[in-house]
């Protein structure tokens, strides 16, 4: 009994190192800041490709203006995923597109293996979904959460009716590839407006000054501007930086 519960222990830690050492972690991914030219440097052999748009229409007449729609770049060291651009004119990274081929982690930590992904196993991992979406000419219905997070299915046109949806049959189906997309319009108007925020020698953002800063912790106030941020903070202080510095606890 002994050597059999040994084996079964053996045989699971294979199968998790096994799992963990073949996956993809996008949690790594910084979007709107990692950029086309930074894969490359990481793989020369990138290549540029065309993929379908699962939440748009075939005929490519309807765009979604937060990235280049239908091109892709590939890349040997994550495999099943597919980089996009936020715009035709900029190499930053706004979205990645998952095809069935993907095992890793999303975002968020969840772990998923797109050969056997099932939309049932999506509804019940996420609260406040948008499900069964469609623009009405895409060959998908997607499930969304908050419009960054998008898992497609494929729709059945041998089904009739088409409408009302029939969920018990689609809930079983697999999910055909895996949308994650960033608002790299906002992400790059913060930077331009917001200054840098230093505390004691340390960046913080300004949410936390905002929530956790108390003024009668603060002994003094330094603000640097044009030249001087630069020379001492880099292009990070290119807005202006706001040095804080804190009393010293007795």
């Amino acid at each position: 009994m002994k050597k059999a519960l040994i084996v079964i222990t053996l045989f699971i830690s294979i199968n998790i190192f096994s799992q963990n050492n073949n996956s993809v972690n996008l949690s790594e991914i910084k979007f709107c800041e990692l950029s086309i030219d930074d894969l490359k440097v990481k793989d020369p052999e990138l290549k540029e490709v065309k993929l379908e748009e699962m939440d748009l229409c075939p005929d490519g007449f309807t765009q979604d203006g937060r990235f280049e729609n239908g091109i892709g770049y590939k890349s040997i060291l994550y495999p099943g995923v597919i980089f996009q651009k936020y715009e035709s004119n900029d190499n930053v990274i706004a979205k990645i597109h998952l095809t069935r081929e993907f095992k890793g982690y999303l975002p968020d930590g969840y772990y998923v293996d797109l050969k056997t992904l099932k939309a049932a196993e999506v509804l019940k991992r996420y609260d406040s979904l948008d499900s069964w979406t469609s623009r009405g000419c895409s060959d998908y219905w997607g499930i969304n959460k908050d419009k960054k997070l998008n898992f497609y299915v494929k729709i059945n046109k041998d089904k009739i009716p088409q409408y009302p949806i029939d969920e018990k049959y689609y809930t079983e189906q697999v999910i055909e590839g895996i949308d994650i997309i960033s608002d790299c319009y906002s992400f790059f108007e913060k930077i331009k407006i917001n200054p840098l925020y230093i505390i004691d020698g340390k960046e913080i953002s300004e949410e936390s000054i905002i929530r956790d800063l108390k003024p009668e912790d603060v002994d003094s106030i330094n603000v640097l501007k044009n030249k001087g941020a630069v020379e001492k903070y880099g292009d990070k202080g290119k807005n202006g930086v706001i040095e804080i510095y804190l009393k010293k606890k007795k």
